[in-house]
């Protein structure tokens, strides 16, 4: 190389580091070191692509390419910019004047992108570790190196990116539209402006690493406050809720008293029972209230009967509700006994029945079906009406605390449902039928039969 073309390839540098020394953003940096490498005024390649090394999955990433689609927009663009003749002046065009939106459209730089290769395979990115550059043609190619068969690579500069010794990446570029050979300055002088992105590209990185950390930190520090907060408010509701409980489980009592020795015939005793229903409303209330604030308590989990269970939890609704509702009972044998927390499933039975029965309410034929069945490891339990359905639109929110398309709920039941069936290391779904009715299906594991299963691997 001459002297003068010694001097001009230092001046080049200079600029391009100054637009590099300048770029504060990872993203935009990218675009900067491609844009240098294929403008005619830069290095004056055709097509240049960055892949980023992923230490911990050992992998080559491509993360940006930059190239024209078609020779008319490669020669549109040459004659644009040298129209524009931005020498001495490249550092201020390259922080400016880059469309980054047109660049990252381009089906070449979907092509990068979308690549990802194992270094434990056959091919040229391999050569990362070495500190040198390198012209690679088809006969270089390993036999994974599918993206450069795609894209046509036929002769190519490889620039690794080293930055403290360690490659972070590798810069290719090749002149596929002019077809103008790649000597050995051109990679020479790739191999020096290689070393100068790949300095800037690791601070990038490591910047950005750190604000995702702090991020990340401050996230967490919101939540932990956000936790103390809410037990606080936990705390508070659980209290008020107990004294609320107290309060009317003493009017209750009353109210069944002043119900005994009233005329079961007169108005009197109509208005009783209606006061007695709506205080059981608000007692159920504050249970449901309570029970969220507090949060699971331990589960006391034994062998129990789940048909038993049903059948007087059926009693306890029909208690609250209109005894003529018609429950309809399809129970397995062998689902008979379940292991649990007895309390805890009644509680998220009778939410489903509540919500079931709520749901019939104005129907003269309708039904809630209750049924147990076995499958496969699990106990299955389903609680079924003919209510009409969950409009579609409230689907995504039937578990969700707090949401409730009722004017009296509180939107804690089928929350409380999920939490205890969670509890059980169950699951829960929803088969959902507009204008027909909704199934409520819960499963959970049938421990018993996994002991069994256990003693006879063990040969006990």
């Amino acid at each position: 190389m001459d002297k003068d073309r010694i001097v001009e390839e230092w001046k080049l540098l200079y600029e391009l580091g100054i637009a590099i020394s300048l770029t504060t953003e990872l993203k935009k940096l990218l675009h900067v070191v491609l844009t240098a490498v294929t403008i005619g005024d830069g290095l004056g390649f055709n097509r240049a692509a960055i892949f980023l090394y992923n230490r911990p999955n050992n992998t080559i990433d491509g993360v940006l390419g930059v190239a024209p689609d078609s020779i008319q927009e490669a020669t549109t663009i040459w004659n644009n910019l040298k129209n524009l003749d931005i020498r001495g002046k490249m550092a201020s065009w390259l922080l400016n004047e880059i469309n980054i939106e047109a660049q990252r459209s381009s089906n070449f730089n979907k092509s990068i992108s979308q690549f990802r290769i194992n270094l434990g395979k056959d091919t040229v990115f391999k050569n990362i570790n070495q500190k040198q550059a390198f012209i690679f043609d088809l006969s270089n190619l390993g036999s994974d190196d599918e993206i450069f068969r795609e894209l046509q690579f036929e002769q190519f500069a490889f620039a690794p990116l080293i930055s403290r010794e360690q490659p972070i990446g590798v810069i290719v570029a090749d002149n596929f539209y002019n077809k103008r050979p790649i000597t050995q300055d051109d990679i020479d002088t790739l191999f020096l402006f290689a070393n100068q992105s790949a300095i800037a590209i690791e601070n990038l990185m490591s910047i950005e690493t750190y604000k995702n950390m702090s991020k990340r930190l401050i996230e967490e520090q919101q939540n932990l406050i956000h936790q103390k907060h809410i037990f606080n408010l936990g705390r508070a509701v659980a209290d008020i809720t107990h004294e609320i409980k107290n309060t009317l489980i003493g009017a209750i009592g009353f109210l069944e008293r002043a119900r005994k020795i009233s005329d079961s015939d007169s108005q009197i005793s109509k208005y009783l029972d209606i006061v007695k229903k709506e205080l059981n409303g608000v007692y159920n209330l504050t249970l449901d209230i309570n029970r969220y604030a507090k949060g699971q308590n331990k589960s006391i989990k034994k062998q129990f009967d789940l048909e038993k269970l049903i059948l007087e939890t059926i009693e306890t609704v029909n208690s609250i509700n209109s005894p003529n509702i018609n429950f309809v009972t399809d129970l397995s044998e062998f689902a008979k006994y379940v292991y649990g927390d007895p309390d805890q499933i009644k509680q998220a039975l009778i939410n489903l029945m509540k919500n079931s029965t709520e749901a019939i309410a104005n129907k003269k034929d309708g039904f809630v079906k209750i049924s147990t069945y076995k499958e496969d490891k699990f106990i299955v339990i389903t609680v079924e009406d003919n209510g009409g359905g969950i409009d579609i639109k409230f689907l995504p929110y039937v578990f969700k605390p707090f949401y409730s398309t009722k004017s009296h709920g509180t939107g804690l039941g089928l929350s409380i449902v999920r939490e205890i069936v969670q509890e059980h290391n169950g699951v829960i779904s929803l088969d959902n039928f507009v204008g027909i009715g909704a199934k409520f299906i819960i499963k959970i594991p049938n421990i018993m039969e996994e002991e069994k299963n256990e003693k006879k691997d063990n040969g006990s």
